[in-house]
């Protein structure tokens, strides 16, 4: 990724990194496309001085916000309809209810995690979230994932940023699952216990 942007003008590199970015989380290509590496090669090209490190984060932070949009509106205009089901019919109604009701959190973890970059914001767009939810969590938080791991490619080397990511990469959907699983439990619980309790008359 760095040996392509490093070919381009600093405005097209600037502008390529943008579309990089944006189609990384805002299409389901972006399972497979390298965003963490994307924004780890602007804050290389940074530390060189090949583009300005401000810049470099007002791409990345405007270029994350946009992907998610562009995955929520994708998952709301499917709201209800059968499309996760075609990958696992029957599997998706539990985790589709737990992010309708408690998934700002969800959204807020899933921009740090690799494929659940994408597929989060979709998930909870069909899942019904309302959009000030889902903005509220992810706004901030895409501005923080693209800011956080630019600055620190500008002050680390980029290998150990692309370690990092990597680990989180796989590590991500895994958090995210035990985050659902746990919402799921102690939801049941509080349903036991409501059930449990003597009706007064």
């Amino acid at each position: 990724m760095s040996d392509l942007l490093g070919q381009l003008s600093p405005p097209l590199l600037l502008v390529v990194a943008w579309v990089f970015l944006v189609a990384e989380a805002g299409l389901l290509v972006g399972v497979a496309l390298p965003g963490t590496s994307v924004l780890v090669a602007l804050g290389y090209f940074s530390h060189l001085g090949v583009v300005p490190l401000g810049g470099a984060i007002a791409v990345a932070a405007c270029a994350a916000v946009v992907g998610t949009q562009i995955s929520y509106l994708w998952g709301r205009r499917r709201e209800g309809a059968p499309s996760f089901h075609r990958f696992a019919p029957g599997r998706w109604d539990r985790p589709r209810e737990l992010l309708g009701k408690y998934g700002r959190w969800a959204v807020a973890g899933g921009q740090w995690f690799g494929s659940a970059r994408t597929l989060t914001p979709r998930l909870a767009g069909w899942a019904g979230m309302p959009y000030r939810t889902f903005a509220t969590a992810s706004l901030p938080t895409a501005c923080a994932w693209a800011a956080t791991l630019v600055t620190l490619s500008y002050h680390l080397a980029p290998e150990i940023i692309q370690q990092v990511t990597t680990h989180l990469a796989v590590a991500g959907p895994a958090l995210v699952a035990a985050w659902l699983l746990v919402a799921w439990v102690v939801r049941a619980r509080l349903r036991a216990q409501a059930k449990a309790q003597p009706t007064v008359r």
